[in-house]
């Protein structure tokens, strides 16, 4: 074996190494659980385990977060009058081993049942939050993607968090309520968490620190996500048209026409995907959330199609303007996306990630094929790779965490690179074309 190729072997082990080394928390996901495991429904099926039968009709628990990251929970369980809440009170043994149980990953304190039959637990969380920039505190368990993993709604009926002493809530969880001292944040339901961060109280650049916190959690995450799903399918777009520029070579076409002609063809496709669009929008096609994808990639190849048609725009082209055309076409083709999810039929669907995946990459195989056409092979490698990576950074936060099911995200965008490099063959060898004089000069 050359010794190249001996190198490009051990950098394809490293490179699948590495994404193997990402995929191993997949299997030891957790099952689905509430942020407040102890409360509620939840609290049911922990008494069910140890044979106690026992109704929650209404539970509500306060966390008081101190500087150090740490937490206080008080959980109260309202119990219908049952035998189970019977039991729970008179056995002290069996209501500490259930209450132990039902949020195992926090240290009980106490368990008490009123003559009422409220259940009162205490909890202390040594990780509930942690110290970042300027002061700030910050908690990720109000999102599975930084802190629980597979999240599963609030658990209680009401949840109130009481800020660190000396700071406010400076970012708190989208549709909850913060006092106006800034102090305490009620939570009624969790459906899309977030990061949470905790502000000096007096400070004047608490929405400043907040972000600061919250970036400095996500660059790391950013960084994983990054690896995980550009490094695979930027060598697959990157293959594919290594493969298409040495069959360009091989076949040796006439592509004149090609030149000629390109404008007019990706301006009518254009419109008809913009027409497409408009159907499906109104409801006459069913496209689902495919239809803002459609929009903003038909209004782009319309404008680079009607740009193409002009002959004084052939025949003045040049590497860094192809680049400069097809970054325009990109930027089009994902603002009008961005701007057409109004349109979208009230089914609540929205954009599926897949199909913003193949706007950017899509503009890349003008570059590359002009490239080609060029006879610089390498520079159409690199264009392929360069442009790929940057084409994804726009649409990497919406992807999926990759731990757990998000890993199986990767074959995905990875089947997407090798679609768009096929189905975007057309726009390849119109790069390809613009790089042949023009048979009218």
């Amino acid at each position: 074996m050359a010794p190249y190729q001996r190198h490009h072997l051990a950098l394809l082990c490293l490179v699948c190494t590495s994404l193997l080394c990402i995929a191993v928390p997949a299997g030891a996901a957790p099952p689905p659980r509430p942020l407040c495991d102890a409360c509620g429904d939840s609290f049911e099926s922990t008494a069910e385990s140890h044979g106690v039968s026992v109704a929650v009709t209404h539970s509500n628990a306060t966390v008081t977060v101190d500087n150090n990251g740490s937490a206080t929970w008080v959980v109260h369980n309202r119990l219908s009058s049952t035998e189970g809440t019977t039991q729970l009170r008179e056995n002290e043994s069996l209501r500490a081993a259930i209450a132990d149980r039902a949020m195992w990953d926090a240290e009980l304190l106490s368990a008490n049942v009123s003559g009422d039959g409220v259940i009162t637990l205490r909890y202390r969380e040594a990780d509930f939050a942690e110290q970042s920039i300027g002061g700030t505190v910050r908690t990720g368990e109000f999102t599975e993607a930084y802190g629980y993993r597979n999240l599963d709604g609030l658990g209680a009926d009401r949840l109130v968090v009481v800020a660190p002493d000396g700071m406010r809530v400076g970012r708190p969880i989208d549709g909850a309520t913060v006092s106006d001292d800034g102090q305490r944040m009620t939570v009624t339901e969790l459906n899309d968490g977030r990061i949470v961060t905790f502000v000096p109280r007096e400070t004047a650049v608490g929405p400043l620190l907040s972000l600061l916190a919250v970036g400095t959690l996500l660059g790391p995450v950013m960084a994983v996500k990054a690896l995980a799903y550009i490094t695979l399918p930027t060598a697959v777009f990157t293959l594919l048209i290594g493969a298409a520029a040495g069959g360009v070579a091989w076949l040796d076409w006439d592509l004149k026409r090609v030149r000629e002609s390109a404008g007019i063809i990706f301006a009518g496709v254009g419109a008809v995907s913009t027409v497409l669009s408009f159907l499906g929008a109104t409801g006459v096609l069913r496209l689902g959330g495919t239809v803002a994808p459609l929009f903003g990639g038909g209004t782009s190849l319309f404008v680079c199609g009607i740009a193409l048609s002009q002959r004084r725009i052939r025949e003045h082209t040049s590497y860094q303007r192809v680049v400069g055309g097809a970054v325009v076409g990109a930027g089009i083709a994902l603002g009008a996306t961005i701007a057409a999810v109004p349109m979208v039929v009230s089914d609540g669907s929205t954009p599926p990630v897949a199909a913003l995946l193949v706007l950017g990459p899509a503009f890349v195989l003008l570059p590359a094929g002009y490239a080609v056409g060029h006879g610089n092979r390498w520079l159409a490698i690199k264009t392929a790779a360069i442009g790929f990576v940057l084409s994804m950074l726009p649409v990497l936060p919406v992807l999926p965490t990759p731990y757990g099911l998000g890993v199986l995200f990767i074959p995905v965008v990875m089947v997407s690179a090798a679609a768009v490099v096929i189905a975007g063959l057309p726009i390849f060898l119109a790069g390809v074309s613009l790089a042949v004089p023009s048979s009218d000069c």
